[in-house]
């Protein structure tokens, strides 16, 4: 279980700790297809605008396939969602940042400031290095949610990239932008891009509402 924080991001909308998704049926289906039928890329983009759940899709997904690490490569008909029940073991443990397979990239809460830095730092991006250089805790998949790519230093980025080159074993990134533009070419061009149309305003609504 993670100590407390005073990063301002760990609210009850952090998109670690959401059961659903609202607007996205469709990627979600595309991703289940590529997972269940032997043709999942290494790496994934979720571009988008701001705001309309391309992390809590990540999220999804990487929750997903550690909770579900044997694919059934032989169905015809993959799930239609990737739900993951809040009572499960790995929902719990990927909520309070402690699943041993799961990294997550972000910019760094500094609590001498107590805010949270403008960039991600090479340092940061370089945690990446030794979590794909173990074995995974559980045998399964590892996977590291960039969120967002569009955060990290140039520094960093070069380092995610080299490890993008040559990807270990059942390793699964998940890199989310809100300008794709931003990225290094390198970085795009080594990714498979899912792109999260803007929510239609009867979505948003539900959203305001609580669901």
């Amino acid at each position: 279980m993670a100590e407390p924080s005073d990063d301002p991001r760990e609210t009850p909308l952090h998109p670690r700790l959401q059961t659903r998704l609202l607007g996205h049926a469709h990627a979600e289906r595309h991703l289940l297809t590529a997972y269940h039928q032997s043709h999942l890329h290494h790496a994934w983009l979720f571009a988008g605008p701001r705001g309309i759940g391309k992390a809590t899709l990540a999220y999804r997904f990487a929750r997903y396939v550690l909770r579900n690490p044997q694919r059934d490569t032989g169905s015809a008909c993959p799930p239609d969602t990737m739900d993951v029940s809040a009572a499960d073991p790995v929902f719990s443990r990927i909520a309070s940042r402690g699943h041993s397979d799961l990294l997550v990239l972000e910019r760094p809460f500094d609590s001498k400031t107590k805010r949270v830095r403008e960039e991600t730092p090479v340092e940061a991006a370089r945690k990446a290095t030794s979590f794909f250089s173990k074995t995974a805790g559980e045998g399964g998949w590892r996977v590291c949610i960039v969120d967002a790519a569009d955060d990290m230093t140039p520094s960093a980025a070069n380092a995610l990239l080299k490890i993008l080159e040559e990807p270990p074993d059942r390793a699964l990134f998940i890199l989310v932008t809100h300008a794709p533009g931003k990225l290094l070419p390198t970085i795009r061009s080594r990714t498979m891009r899912l792109n999260l149309a803007p929510l239609a305003s009867e979505i948003l609504a539900q959203i305001g509402t609580g669901f």
